[in-house]
Formats: C-alpha cells, structure tokens, sequence
C-alpha cells in the first residue's frame, strides 16, 4: 500500500518516520521546493525525552512528483487545510483514501469540497510529539490514534481495519470507532480548556491547574464545548473537568500546539478550535461566552504579532 503523508509540521515528520521505519512505502509531501530538497537531503531527525537520537531518511516530494497513493493522511494546521485539499486530486488514486488527523471542526468539510465525502476518514491522534526546527522533532510520548468513518463517507469496514493495521504495526496504537465524530468533539473539549489559555500565558499545560483564575476559564470553556456538542445530538462520556486535569496532569510538561504555534510566531487554530464551538453554540442556542471571549483574544494576540513584526 502506498501512504502519503501531508505537511512536514510535527505529526507529519512522527508519521513518516514511524511508517518508514516499519518498511512502508511511504512519502512525505510539501509545497514549498526548498524544504522540499532539504529534508531529502537531510532526513528526519527524531529525538525523545529520554535522549535518544535516531535519523530517519524519507522520500519526500511535491504532490505531483508523489503521485497517486491507496492513502493520504492530512498532517498540516487546520488553517492550511484548504489549500492541502487542493492536492487530493494528484494524491489520491482511483477508490484511494484520505484520512484528516487534524485539530478541530471544519477539517472534513475542506476537504470534502475537493474530494467529496464519499473517501474521506476521520481521525483524531493522541501523541506528544513537538517541533523543534525544521524536520526535527521530539517524541514526548506514544498515544492512541482513533479512525472511524464519518457521515457521508462509505469507506468500509474492512478499509479502515486494514489501515488500523498498518499504523499499529508502525508502533501506533490504533482503533477504529464507530463513534467517531464523538471522538473528535471529546479531543475539542480538551483543546478549548487547554490551547488557547496557555498560549496567551504562555506556560506548559500543567500550569493551568496552578493558577486558579486560569484553570476557571479553561474549566469553564471545556464545559460549553460538551454542552455544544450534546446540542448538537452527541453522546460524550465523563465529566469535563475531570477529563480536563487527566491530561493537565498527565500532560504538565508538555506546550500545547497553540503555544507552540504563538512562540514560533505562528498563525493559530483558534479558527478551528474555540471559534468554530462558539460559532456553532451560537446556531443550537447554547451560550459559549468563554469560548467567543478566548477566540477574541487569541484573535487579538495574532493582530498585535503581526503589528509588531509588521
């Protein structure tokens, strides 16, 4: 099976490296020729906490020098999506699959625009993986990958067992869900409370339970993403909260993506994240006065960088 995999970002450089190391035929894919050449040149460097070092060479191309894949897994920003989709038609081959293992809502419906839904899977990736430079990446910690088939789609069952198989023989855990639109609005409920708090604080995600006034808000804006999502006729399990301080606390260390995005003076996926939960409380009649005030503010922080730089 031939697998592509989309942005050179963190996920992306984990991906392709894992995949290649467990002999599949896999390419990465980029936009921009001069990175292009050098990751090709250079490889993928892959560093842990523990100090290990390992280089990774991956075949990596333009879309049209990578040609048709089976599958093309979508690694980049949620605010780079549509111009990803644009390569499904030179990425995907005849009856070929696109999964999106992306942050956030409005993924899919990017994709599908290009694509039609009919190919499309779900995913949601639970690893801690950061980048530290350009095709250099530590790998915090191995976590689950979910897959399932979301509405519209008629991938089947036996498709995405089949891709199960291979990212779990690349040494990532990986189920398939029924359920997975659920899944990925459990994965929002965390991002909401977490990303946007500590990127305008700009601390690891332990911090939020240190500092009470923060760890209200991040509480506060978890629990309307839930409260939008059972609005919208979802089942989600566990108290919000709770789940919140699971992963502040198994997480401490780590910089969500969004403080990562800002330190490296980034566009962020607040778009994707808390806008999208208040754009849609909005249209179900749910009261999301957090998560419009955070996306207001991560909004403002991406103004005033921009001022600056400017």
């Amino acid at each position: 099976m031939k697998l592509a995999i989309v942005g050179p970002g963190a996920l992306g450089c984990l991906l392709a490296a894992l995949l290649r190391e467990a002999g599949e035929d896999v390419s990465l894919v980029d936009y921009r020729p001069d990175r292009v050449a050098r990751l090709g040149r250079d490889g993928i460097q892959v560093h842990t906490l523990e100090g290990g070092h390992r280089l990774v060479k991956v075949p990596i191309g333009l879309p049209p020098e990578v040609g048709a894949c089976d599958v093309t897994i979508i690694a980049v920003k949620a605010y780079q999506t549509a111009t990803a989709a644009q390569a499904l038609p030179v990425l995907m081959s005849a009856g070929g699959l696109a999964l999106t293992l992306q942050n956030g809502l409005g993924n899919l419906e990017e994709l599908a625009r290009v694509a039609g839904p009919e190919r499309l899977l779900a995913g949601v990736g639970l690893l801690g993986v950061t980048r530290t430079g350009e095709g250099r990446i530590v790998y915090a910690g191995q976590g689950a990958i979910f897959i399932g088939v979301p509405a519209g789609s008629r991938v089947s069952g036996t498709e995405v067992a089949a891709l199960a198989e291979i990212l779990r023989h690349a040494g990532l855990p990986c189920q398939a869900r029924e359920d997975i639109e659920a899944v990925l609005w459990e994965k929002l409920v965390i991002n909401a409370g977490i990303n946007p708090l500590t990127a305008l604080l700009r601390v690891p995600n332990g911090a939020l339970l240190e500092l009470p006034p923060a760890w209200e808000l991040a509480v506060a804006a978890a629990t309307e993403t839930q409260a939008v999502a059972t609005a919208a006729g979802l089942t989600l399990t566990g108290d919000p909260e709770a789940r919140l301080r699971q992963v502040c606390t198994a997480t401490a260390a780590n910089r969500s993506s969004m403080l990562q995005d800002v330190l490296a003076g980034r566009p962020t996926e607040i778009e994707a994240l808390n806008a999208q939960v208040a754009k849609l409380g909005q249209t179900l009649g749910v009261p999301t006065p957090v998560n419009h005030f955070l996306t207001q503010l991560v909004r403002a922080l991406g103004a005033a960088v921009a001022l600056r730089v400017g």
